[in-house]
């Protein structure tokens, strides 16, 4: 009980912080004409900010998805828009802010503000590269910003409706005063790529450090967006590009997981070969892999998916009693889930792609390559199959098995799979001897805007 009021004490804490932060932008200049950011060594060290630029990433969609449960008392024990996003309220914040869009939209006003910034300095030959690197990495913050909040506030991407459908308003200027009115998801996903584009362009192969974007790491994140939006072609070739610079995986025979790790992984710092880009998510209880003060339970048909051979079973998760079963192996190696880019993904993506656009040999190539690294040694036989519609489905399978937790990417993964009746899923939960369902088509796959910002900028509401 002591540990649980420390928790809401903390968690209340770190709202009103939040929200300080959003009002008074730290130091950072709050209006374009402030001359307090001079220099590339300035720009570079906004973002640097690693406090602001790679921690509390959009992660409430991940309170809707299927791969853990509350039960009764954990559910009694959490906050209350932890506890309407559970169980899929038509209102989920109440009146309250929320953290995944203040946040969200605190990255990309200190993308904007560098981004403006970057248009009167004034550089000589020697630092056109810094220049570009410094260009580079606002874009990147502020696309992988807009993406993962188009995931929960806009509908999934649907040609036929996208140039109609509303995207996010899209803040491209550090005025803060400036209002921008919704976009159409079309033109949401357009200014990604088009960001993402860019950076690609400018940015070195191998950031200094894994807390910065990197061309791998812009190659990765188009590849994610072209996956949600439907675009197998593109997403597998910006898979590629990910892999002909560094195609190795963690060996969990021989590589750096271990059971002696608190989290399993180590924290970033550590070199952990697989992650690309780093970043963390909001602490939401029911998904952290926190010892202390996470409430969530993992999925029993989840975790029963793995066989006893499957290494992940041991490093992802630690079982507490007969069914409760929680999650452990976040790649930050600590209390926060792993928000960032990383190789697992770009296989298991290029896989699904070529499955898709039925290069059978491939996607089992990479299927195969990816799991013979899971698997204890001399345990693993190599799946095949001839039929791409079962092996589509191994892949989808795998994706869940070995992306837990980590982003928002089980929730995006449910949004664009239920357009395809052969994957729609219903999701249950079960309170208080209640059932609650969410349907496939159900309008609550796209969360509301929180009020304060209707309020403050008479942005069009999602309907619920």
């Amino acid at each position: 009980m002591n540990k649980l009021l420390l928790f809401l004490v903390g968690f209340a804490y770190c709202l009103f912080i939040s929200c300080k932060k959003q009002n008074e932008w730290l130091d950072i200049p709050k209006d374009p004409n402030d001359k307090t950011l001079k220099s590339l060594k300035d720009f570079q060290a906004v973002l640097d900010r690693t406090v602001v630029l790679n921690s509390n990433y959009p992660s409430i969609g991940q309170l809707g998805c299927d791969h853990y449960y509350l039960n009764d008392q954990y559910y009694s024990f959490t906050a209350p828009i932890e506890k309407n996003a559970y169980l899929w309220k038509v209102d989920i914040f109440e009146g309250r802010l929320s953290t995944d869009y203040t946040d969200g939209y605190q990255k990309i006003g200190f993308s904007n503000i560098v981004l403006d910034g970057l248009k009167e300095i004034k550089i000589g030959p020697s630092e056109q590269i810094e220049f570009n690197n410094i260009k580079g990495q606002a874009l990147f913050f502020r696309s992988i910003c807009f993406f993962e909040l188009a995931s929960i506030f806009s509908k999934p991407y649907v040609n036929q409706t996208a140039s109609t459908d509303l995207g996010l308003s899209l803040k491209l200027s550090s005025d803060i005063y400036e209002i921008e009115q919704r976009s159409s998801l079309e033109s949401t996903y357009k200014q990604i790529i088009d960001d993402l584009s860019t950076a690609s362009l400018l940015l070195p192969i191998q950031p200094k450090y894994k807390t910065r974007p990197s061309k791998i790491a812009a190659y990765a994140l188009l590849a994610r967006v072209y996956l949600n939006k439907g675009d197998f072609i593109k997403a597998k070739e910006f898979s590629d590009s990910v892999l002909i610079y560094n195609p190795e995986l963690l060996n969990f025979n021989s590589d750096i997981p271990s059971l002696a790790l608190e989290y399993r992984f180590p924290d970033f710092k550590t070199d952990n070969k697989e992650v690309i880009f780093y970043s963390e998510g909001i602490g939401y209880t029911g998904i952290i892999p926190d010892y202390n003060f996470s409430f969530g339970l993992v999925d029993t048909v989840l975790f029963r998916s793995y066989d006893e051979y499957d290494l992940r079973r041991k490093y992802f998760y630690e079982q507490q009693g007969p069914i409760e079963v929680k999650y452990r192996g976040a790649y930050t190696g600590a209390t926060k889930n792993f928000c960032g880019l990383a190789l697992n993904e770009v296989y298991i993506t290029r896989a699904e792609c070529n499955a898709r656009m039925n290069n059978i040999q491939a996607a089992l190539d990479d299927l195969n390559f990816l799991l013979s690294r899971r698997y204890e040694t001399g345990k693993f036989v190599n799946y095949y199959t001839n039929n791409v519609d079962t092996l589509l489905q191994k892949i989808l399978t795998e994706r869940k098995k070995e992306l837990p937790f980590t982003a928002q990417i089980r929730w995006q993964d449910l949004r664009r799979l239920n357009i395809d009746p052969r994957f729609a899923t219903y999701l249950t939960r079960i309170i208080g001897g209640q059932a609650f369902t969410l349907a496939p088509d159900d309008p609550k796959y796209v969360y509301p805007i929180p009020q304060n910002e209707i309020d403050r900028t008479g942005i069009v509401q999602n309907e619920r």
